[in-house]
């Protein structure tokens, strides 16, 4: 069994400003997560058997056909509170969900879902249980609320927003316009494949 990851990776420039905001972090909170990964917007996440690696990459490496770029942009800060992936409170630079952006995930996610390697569990309720038992990932559909991920900090999120607020310009245009997939193996990331469209 092997976890994939789908992210958009978007261009140096904004991936230098969030590599030091991820930096100041590291500086000020003791315990944390994700400092370390790469900047990234994920589409999708899911695990499936390593056997359907190979058919993944020709059907991931289709969709360059199937999607064109979405312009979109980033309009705040978010705090997941008590995040419940982590336990601590993520920080995160959120991406307006437009129309054409929601089409953008649902076209990935609809064209490698039948590769998932269903779960037997999950802690989940609602929209998300429902979004991880058909998907393998509960953040599918008009509840997905795309982000560039900081960290997961043990922070008081008053804290976090008080200390990040001269840190970055709202609005800021970005398009998605590429794809890359990686194995995740908890905080390692290899890349398999990219694609620009």
């Amino acid at each position: 069994m092997i976890k994939l990851g789908v992210f958009y990776c978007p261009e140096y420039n904004l991936t230098i400003e969030v590599e030091n905001i991820k930096s100041f972090f590291k500086e000020k909170s003791k315990k944390n997560k994700y400092l370390n990964h790469l900047v990234h917007s994920t589409i999708y996440v899911f695990e499936t058997d390593e056997i359907n690696l190979d058919s993944l990459i020709e059907i991931f490496g289709s969709l360059r056909n199937d999607l064109t770029p979405v312009s979109t942009q980033i309009n705040k800060w978010r705090v997941f509170e008590d995040d419940v992936l982590t336990g601590l409170n993520t920080l995160c630079l959120e991406v307006e969900l437009t129309k054409d952006l929601l089409f953008f995930q649902k076209k990935v996610v609809e064209t490698l879902h039948k590769f998932i390697s269903i779960r037997d569990w999950n802690n989940f309720k609602g929209d998300l249980k429902i979004s991880n038992e058909k998907y393998g990932y509960p953040f599918v559909g008009e509840h997905w609320i795309p982000h560039f991920t900081v960290g997961s900090l043990d922070l008081n999120p008053d804290i976090i927003i008080n200390d990040i607020k001269p840190l970055f310009n709202f609005p800021k245009k970005i398009q998605f316009n590429n794809l890359s997939m990686y194995v995740i193996d908890v905080d390692s990331h290899t890349l398999i494949k990219s694609i620009q469209f």
